[in-house]
């Protein structure tokens, strides 16, 4: 499908979104909020992808709203926010598949909230996130106060967003916040390695366990410990079970379908 702001491919079941506006670092202007609206949507809707990978063209991952932009179709910032924004967001989050963000350059304003929503990140060793906000007297939206307390804690978060200190590749990788990190001329190769590794593996496992890790940052110990058991109770036997048990016992690797 044809997109004006940004790029959707799918390779069998690895699909990326890639933003398309390298003229402006990928910013955000009206067209690019609803496409990765619709976007997302196609992929959290597509049972055969597995694997979503999030990233930018050219120089950046993007650097956040377009400030140049005065568009009327949000009556206000919360209006752009919350229906602009927040279904794509949203879908990042809940969909039933990983999404890898590939972050090949600067994650800046609302472009850190997305790169923090994605379930894992890769980052050239050029890229970086930065909660810009506080250099134009804003407090982070998108979710980001959230995000990154949650990644990191509230004082490391505090610190970088109201000092807008950028937390480089090599900072996000010892805080946890990126997975690997690797030269800007093998990000890309070794994105797609890595999510057609993840797409190889059970879909209900790896589903079930986005779905309940992520529901643990808000629940207690014991509601999570039921997730688990109920989650367990329901798969333990079904067909991917059957072939994970049989592939193990007859040294191969499992094939699901």
């Amino acid at each position: 499908m044809e997109f004006e702001s940004l790029k959707l491919s799918i390779d069998e079941t690895v699909a990326t979104i890639a933003f398309s506006r390298p003229e402006v670092m990928n910013a955000f202007n009206t067209q690019q909020i609803i496409d990765l609206n619709e976007a997302t949507e196609i992929v959290k809707n597509d049972s055969s992808i597995r694997v979503l990978v999030l990233t930018g063209e050219g120089k950046g991952f993007t650097s956040g709203a377009d400030l140049s932009e005065n568009d009327p179709t949000w009556k206000d910032t919360k209006d752009a926010l919350m229906r602009g924004y927040f279904p794509s967001i949203n879908n990042i989050i809940s969909m039933p598949k990983i999404v890898i963000g590939s972050i090949n350059g600067p994650a800046a304003g609302i472009g850190a909230a997305y790169a923090m929503a994605c379930d894992l990140r890769i980052m050239s060793e050029e890229a970086f996130i930065l909660s810009v906000f506080s250099n134009i007297a804003l407090v982070p939206d998108g979710g980001l106060s959230w995000l990154l307390a949650r990644n990191i804690g509230y004082s490391k978060a505090l610190e970088f967003a109201i000092e807008a200190k950028k937390i480089g590749s090599q900072e996000c990788l010892q805080l946890g916040i990126a997975n690997k990190v690797c030269s800007p001329e093998n990000l890309e190769s070794e994105t797609q390695k890595w999510a057609q590794a993840i797409s190889m593996r059970s879909p209900q496992a790896v589903s079930n366990t986005k779905k309940i890790m992520r529901d643990s940052l808000e629940k207690k110990f014991i509601q999570t410990y039921e997730d688990e058991a109920n989650t367990q109770n329901s798969i333990l036997g079904n067909d991917e079970f059957k072939e994970g048990v049989a592939a193990f016992f007859e040294k191969r690797k499992p094939v699901f379908k």
